[in-house]
């Protein structure tokens, strides 16, 4: 999962539709990632590690600075050049998408928004770019669920972490397995305990509230799915050593400060 950063702000440089016959060839050393769809035609790509077979529907990720050379037979393109930090920057990676149509889509929108270029094209084509990316993390991210059961409970987590009657008994049940398979299947596909993936999601979301600085500490406890605000406060502190008014205070007072160091 290359692209699931909260902090990943790609600016695009150009988005192209590139059509060539069969040939050989050697990359340059280009500043910027690369990220394509076939439309038509395949090739193989050597990124100095290994060969990659792509295919019409196939779409590669290739890091700014990676030489890697190209044998193709007559094919079309769409690609998306754009800047980054923080991005692998290895080797070439490929996607194979189950719904390559929805990706072809996507790159000829952003394609004809980019060449068209209306007032706010730019916002236009980085909010469908984000659309490709997140699309991507969350096909490579079911890949690499082999349980769909716990995978339609992991959905319905994201749908319900703040119900304060969510519980691991009740998701164990709707995919038909005993509390205890159901922890150590979710830990193997996850790599953490289900009630630990409930309570990071809650925690993300009060701090979120706590730092908006609209609702009460009682208010955040319901909102985010806690029956008592005691409990939530002694949550809050053991997980950031702080209870939530004081974190809400450390945030706001500290934020000037933070702001640059987030943006650079």
């Amino acid at each position: 999962m290359i692209f699931n950063s909260p902090h990943l702000s790609p600016e695009i440089i150009s988005v192209l539709e590139m059509e060539w016959g069969a040939k050989n060839a050697r990359s340059h050393d280009r500043p910027f990632h690369a990220l394509s769809i076939r439309v038509f035609g395949g090739a193989v790509i050597n990124d100095g590690v290994q060969d990659i077979t792509f295919r019409a529907g196939d779409m590669a990720f290739v890091p700014a600075r990676l030489k890697y050379t190209l044998r193709c037979e007559p094919e079309k393109v769409l690609v998306i050049h754009f800047l980054a930090e923080g991005l692998p920057n290895d080797r070439i990676h490929k996607f194979s998408p189950e719904n390559a149509a929805y990706f072809l889509q996507k790159f000829r929108d952003i394609h004809t928004a980019w060449t068209r270029k209306q007032v706010g094209y730019e916002l236009e084509c980085k909010s469908i770019l984000y659309r490709i990316l997140c699309a991507i993390e969350r096909e490579e991210s079911n890949r690499s669920e082999p349980n769909d059961r716990i995978r339609d409970a992991v959905e319905y987590i994201h749908d319900h972490f703040t119900d304060r009657s969510l519980s691991i008994e009740d998701l164990a049940a709707q995919c038909g397995m005993s509390d205890t398979y159901f922890r150590r299947v979710f830990s193997q596909n996850y790599g953490i305990a289900p009630l630990k993936y409930i309570h990071n999601l809650r925690l993300t979301y009060a701090k979120e509230l706590l730092q908006s600085d609209y609702c009460t500490i009682e208010e955040v406890a319901e909102k985010c799915g806690f029956n008592n605000v005691n409990y939530f406060s002694l949550f809050v502190k053991k997980q950031t050593g702080l209870s939530p008014s004081a974190y809400r205070n450390h945030i706001l007072n500290d934020e000037p400060r933070r702001r640059p160091d987030y943006e650079q």
